[in-house]
Order: structure tokens, then sequence, then C-alpha cells
């Protein structure tokens, strides 16, 4: 997705993929600071063709590591003291300030906090010959999205723990569960969704259209 430029600048209803979560943060009051961890050798790239044109005054652009965990820390240690710090995923363009902050609360009341919905399809687990082993009860499964909320020093100790560790996750919560941390659900929204494949895109921008009342291509009069 995103070809040569890369997902983060891919268009979304003519604004890059990445500037629309960027711009919630940034006009939460409840924000500082951002940390924009962004691919070696692009983050002018960024600065010219997000930060700059969207007027993102908060953000501070990092160069990412070799995988996400890596650009994690590459992030983290960038981050000054704070109480509470919130990981979100640049690919999901479609976060809204009720659900950034009902996250941030749950993290400053319970220490950790990870955004998910219910799982709607029966998840079957199966062995390497594709036979099912078992049906797991989809009542009580949630699909982890971002924002992800941490008490800092939480967060700190988890991350430095799957260094120490070499320990890698592509979810930032079990780290922190790892190191016996319970972290409250927030429940989030269907709408919320990852862009990974063309088809995101037009659903993406489907909702967005709804969101700021503006008509689907070709039903204008």
């Amino acid at each position: 997705m995103g070809g040569e430029e890369g997902k983060a600048f891919l268009p979304l209803l003519e604004k890059p993929l990445v500037a629309w979560p960027l711009l919630v943060f940034e006009s939460s009051p409840e924000i500082q600071e951002i940390i924009l961890v962004v691919p070696p050798g692009q983050e002018n790239k960024c600065r010219k063709k997000i930060l700059s044109p969207y007027n993102i005054s908060k953000a501070k652009i990092v160069s990412g590591g070799a995988e996400r965990q890596d650009s994690l820390w590459n992030g983290f240690v960038e981050i000054h003291a704070c109480n509470v710090v919130v990981i979100h995923d640049g690919a999901r363009p479609l976060l809204d300030r009720e659900t950034l902050k009902n996250a941030m609360d749950a993290a400053e009341q319970d220490g950790a906090s990870v955004v998910a919905v219910p799982v709607k399809d029966t998840i079957k687990i199966g062995d390497e010959k594709k036979m099912v082993l078992k049906t797991l009860d989809r009542n009580i499964l949630w699909a982890a999205q971002t924002p992800q909320a941490y008490q800092y020093p939480i967060i700190k100790k988890a991350l430095e723990k799957a260094k120490e560790d070499a320990f890698y996750s592509t979810d930032d919560s079990s780290l922190v569960e790892r190191i016996n941390v319970p972290v409250r659900i927030i429940p989030g929204s269907y709408e919320n969704i990852k862009v990974t494949t063309p088809d995101d895109v037009i659903f993406g921008e489907t909702i967005l259209r709804r969101r700021l009342k503006i008509q689907p291509i070709g039903t204008e009069k």
C-alpha cells in the first residue's frame, strides 16, 4: 500500500493518511507532545508534506527501526517527562477525540488501557494441516486496536524488559501484560480501521465523507 512513497502519504480525501490522526492529537488539549516515528530517509519529506501544510506544531520526527517495536523504542526514548504515553498506529486514520480521551482517562486511573472491539466472527485454531483444533468462545474475544495508553513508568518498564529479553510482539499491551500489569479494555469503534488494502481506503473515505457531511462523488446536485 502506498507504493514508493509509503502508506503515510497515501491520499485519503486529499489529505495524507497519517495527517488525519495527527490532526486529532494536535487538537487535543490533553496531548502535550507528539513523537512521529517514520522510516529512515523520510524525515524531511514528512516535515514538508505533512507537518508544515497541516500545521502540526506539537510533533517531533524520529527515525524508525528494523521492526515495529524498535521504532516504538526509538520514539519512546525521545519523550519528555509525562504522566501518560499514548501509542497509535499511523495506519489508523479514523481516530476520534472521544476514543483518545477515554483511553487516556483509563490509563490515568488503572495504569494501562487498550482500545478494542468485540470479535464478530467465530475464531478457530488450526494445525499445520489446516485442521481445526479448537473453536474459541467469541463472547470473550476482543480485537485490539490503537490508541493504547499507559502510565509512563509502566510502559517504560515493559519496553525495557522486552529489550532485555529480546522479546518482540506486534501489540504493545502484550508487553505490559508480561510484566503482570492489568490492562483495561476500552470499547472502541469498528470505524477505527487499519488501512492495509485498497478496499480499506474506499471504506475510510466513505466514513470520512459521512463524518464531514460530504456527499459521495457522483451524487452532488
